[in-house]
């Protein structure tokens, strides 16, 4: 691991490692579940004339060991855009070695040259992740991530 890890925007030929990344993550979070995307609907997501969002990958040694996905928000309280990071997965032999704070970095650098005034994400209750990203000086607002899908998401549709 002494090598350096050199961050780099996702490309459309990448949907294959970013969907695998993806699977990766999927596999910490909920063991045994397959991804409920795939690498066809992360190209056209991602790499279309309005993709809806942007990935940036981490190399060791000029092979894909993580990646992180954000898009742009809106802070409506303070007027201005801000970020939103999605998805951020290196792969277990290269944890702990700065990968993903390489990624956060490169994302917080996006974040001042857009004049994008904070970077927001979501990390489930008790995750050692949270410690991480406190340690990049991200603050816990302890609020909750509320979701509206499927027949929910229909019913109150149909109300409009």
């Amino acid at each position: 691991m002494g090598s350096l890890v050199q961050i780099r925007p996702a490309q459309e030929r990448d949907a294959e490692i970013l969907y695998g990344f993806t699977a990766g993550l999927m596999a910490d979070h909920l063991p045994g579940q397959a991804p409920w995307t795939s690498a066809e609907l992360i190209r056209a997501g991602g790499f279309g004339p309005d993709p809806l969002f942007e990935a940036l990958i981490a190399e060791r040694d000029g092979r894909p060991v993580g990646f992180v996905s954000f898009f742009r928000g809106y802070a409506g309280w303070r007027g201005h855009p801000m970020g939103i990071v999605h998805a951020l997965y290196v792969t277990p032999g290269n944890r702990r070695t700065g990968a993903a704070r390489a990624l956060m970095a490169a994302v917080a650098r996006e974040a001042v040259e857009r004049g994008w005034i904070r970077i927001e994400l979501f990390v489930e209750e008790g995750r050692p992740a949270i410690r991480f990203y406190e340690s990049l000086g991200m603050r816990d607002l302890h609020h909750r991530h509320m979701r509206l899908d499927g027949e929910a998401l229909n019913r109150l549709a149909a109300l409009a």
